[in-house]
């Protein structure tokens, strides 16, 4: 064994015991991509992961700058990832950074107080933040323009001595490059930062009024002039830019299909004659969708722009020209790919080019082939009138999901429309079963019923459908054909 004095950097997950008592499998395999991630910027940095165990990491670096900056990294990246998911299921890190005296083992393990220490500061970090030792702060406050909170000494857990640690909560709204101020900053800085922290808010309010590509160059300019002026440079390291990853979000219905809501989101109204649910869920994002970018801000919140735009807009022509940026920017994993492309797909679809958007689905299917994939083509089929191939992509949907509610109810209304009444009986049966609480659901099995000549039990499953959905004008209709009261 022999001593030496290290910069050693503790993370592990806030909250992850509930984590994984509500999801085992989900979270270990986000946690896993995570990780990587981490490990990534650890390299980055010049750093090296001595130790892992359960949800803690432990990593060494030779500069307190790069074990900082590796943290910030860090956050900002899975910061992005975790819009990808509900607050409740949000992976935050909480990173401690110490300087101390360490002994190396012979197979690289670390031991001693620096050690200790990092894990310790660690608990005292918020979630999604970091905390550092004065030692860490003497020797990165001159050189990042970052601003500390003061916590004071701390008293932490067999440490005899109180530690002065400082925090760092990364906020929401600001990219990575403008985290904070440096205690050290210009005064003539402060407006520059003022506006470089505001950038995403100030664009979120003109891009209603702007195009995507004016939006594009505004940001350039203003982070441009802001990042030549203010922000530290160090010609010898390249920057990454990481894009946000908001939440799976439905897009609106085209006139041809009508959109399923989640249980706890408003339902949408069906169409009368052409009525494929869609499935809420899309296939999970990448955790690992990291690319390189020219500029430190610029890029990063023009890529963040496409993201957000391709994933939730409920504009069909700005969400496919951003899927179709990220897809021209490059650089993509196959699942990125994939998952852009589904998105991509989603889009065209609402813009009414099934053609298209069915060749955008057979490009996300061949990397990664998910059930939601499946049955978002099989409603492309449908919308081409080609009910074999429908039902054929619900099936396989099926086989890879097979509690999967909205893929049972797809097939089950594209038999009904195919003449195929006791098998899309048999398919309403089984959706009901898995989810009876949406009320599109109960209008398919009540349009079948009504096929097949069970007038009560057609006037029945409409009254559910409008019992979970007053306005549902299907069902409404239904029961008019009927001669029934509501």
């Amino acid at each position: 064994m022999k001593r030496k004095i290290a910069v050693i950097l503790a993370a592990d997950i806030a909250g992850y015991s509930r984590l994984i008592a509500e999801d085992e499998e989900e979270t270990l395999r986000r946690f896993e991509g995570y990780r990587t991630v981490f490990a990534e910027f650890v390299d980055r940095g010049g750093g090296r992961i001595f130790n892992t165990a359960g949800d803690a990491i432990l990593a060494e670096f030779q500069s307190a700058v790069e074990a900082v900056r590796c943290a910030i990294d860090v956050q900002e990246s899975l910061k992005a990832r975790n819009l990808a998911y509900p607050a409740s299921r949000h992976m935050n890190f909480r990173i401690g950074i110490t300087i101390g005296d360490v002994v190396e083992r012979e197979n690289g393990d670390l031991l001693g107080d620096g050690v200790n220490i990092a894990a310790r500061l660690e608990g005292v970090a918020p979630p999604g933040g970091i905390c550092v030792s004065r030692s860490v702060h003497e020797a990165v406050a001159s050189k990042m323009a970052l601003r500390f909170a003061d916590a004071g000494p701390q008293s932490l857990k067999n440490i005899p001595e109180r530690i002065h640690a400082y925090t760092l909560a990364l906020e929401e709204s600001q990219p990575a490059s403008v985290v904070a101020e440096s205690s050290k900053t210009a005064p003539a800085a402060a407006p520059a930062l003022a506006l470089a922290a505001r950038l995403p808010q100030l664009l979120d309010t003109l891009r209603a009024h702007w195009t995507t590509a004016a939006l594009a160059g505004l940001a350039l300019v203003v982070a441009g002039v802001y990042a030549y002026e203010y922000l530290p440079r160090d010609t010898g390291e390249s920057e990454t830019a990481t894009a946000e990853e908001p939440a799976p979000s439905t897009s609106p219905a085209s006139p041809a299909a009508t959109i399923a809501a989640t249980p706890d989101e408003t339902q949408s109204k069906p169409a009368p004659e052409k009525r494929v649910e869609t499935a809420a869920k899309s296939p999970e994002p990448d955790p690992n969708l990291v690319r390189a970018a020219p500029g430190p801000l610029a890029s990063r919140y023009v890529l963040t722009r496409q993201w957000k735009d391709c994933h939730e807009s409920d504009n069909a022509d700005l969400a496919a020209d951003a899927c179709k940026g990220l897809l021209d920017t490059g650089g993509l994993s196959s699942d990125d790919q994939a998952t852009i492309r589904y998105k991509y797909a989603r889009a065209l679809r609402d813009k009414g080019d099934p053609d298209a958007a069915i060749a955008s689905y057979d490009r996300s299917i061949e990397l990664n082939p998910t059930a939601d994939a499946y049955n978002h083509r099989g409603i492309a089929y449908y919308d081409k009138g080609d009910y074999t191939r429908a039902i054929a992509d619900y099936t396989e949907a099926l086989r890879l999901k097979p509690s999967d509610a909205d893929a049972l109810n797809n097939r089950a209304w594209t038999r009904y429309k195919a003449g195929e009444l006791d098998s899309a009986l048999q398919d309403a049966n089984r959706a009901i079963a898995l989810d009876g609480r949406k009320a599109y659901i109960w209008d398919t099995r009540g349009h079948i019923n009504e096929a097949r000549g069970a007038r009560n039990a057609a006037i029945s499953d409409y009254r559910k459908a409008l019992n979970l959905d007053a306005g549902s004008d299907s069902s409404s209709e239904g029961l008019a054909r009927l001669g029934a009261a509501h």
